[in-house]
């Protein structure tokens, strides 16, 4: 693990990328036979001025990449599951639909901790839903970037969360940010969708997912 000196983090962080471990759990039975398939999930978040990235690898089963640029209000989500290869293009991050009854509120409490050496502050989220899946925050304001279109970060909080939890599909999961790099490469915000995808829009993507 990085060891950051306190030098380091003397000033807001605008560029960098962080590593998550990924953690999954579930009441439901057929979703927990599943989560052996998941071990090794993780997601690299990497950001500079204006962009932001999110890479997620679930276990064996999934692969998918987002990469957002609030500047050009621009995006793309590539994706790979069970060997195909399907892509979108986001044509306007400033007009994408968040349904903010389904996220929840965050409400601020006053704990605190550090991750990684950033200062976090404790958010308590209810489940909008009210089937007693609230969740809890972690978030850090000492990194200053934009998230926007990122929906694993769609809260509406200022700041960076390094430890959070969704439910998805029935399923928990549970990141963690493990590891700090502050270096990055811009090639990895390039809007270019690869060979070999298959472009879809978001409605035929998400009818793809059930």
């Amino acid at each position: 693990m990085m060891v950051l000196s306190l030098g380091t983090l003397s000033a807001q962080t605008t560029e960098g990328q962080l590593t998550y471990k990924m953690e999954f759990g579930s009441d439901n039975p057929q979703m927990a036979a599943a989560i052996p398939m998941m071990q090794g999930s993780t997601m690299q978040l990497y950001f500079m001025k204006d962009k932001s990235a999110a890479d997620v690898t679930m276990g064996s089963f999934m692969k998918m990449k987002s990469v957002m640029d609030t500047k050009a209000d621009k995006g793309i989500l590539l994706m790979e599951v069970m060997g195909q290869k399907i892509a979108n293009n986001i044509e306007s991050i400033s007009k994408k639909k968040i349904d903010k009854d389904k996220i929840g509120k965050p409400v601020a409490t006053s704990e605190t901790k550090k991750i990684l050496g950033f200062n976090c502050k404790k958010y308590t989220v209810k489940d909008p839903e009210g089937n007693g899946n609230d969740s809890v925050l972690w978030v850090t304001t000492d990194i200053k970037t934009t998230l926007a279109g990122q929906e694993q970060f769609s809260n509406g909080l200022e700041g960076v969360p390094l430890e959070f939890s969704t439910m998805q599909q029935g399923m928990n999961v549970h990141f963690e940010a493990t590891n700090f790099d502050k270096t990055v490469s811009p090639s990895i915000f390039n809007l270019t969708i690869p060979e070999g995808y298959k472009v879809m829009t978001e409605e035929e993507m998400a009818r793809m997912g059930g």
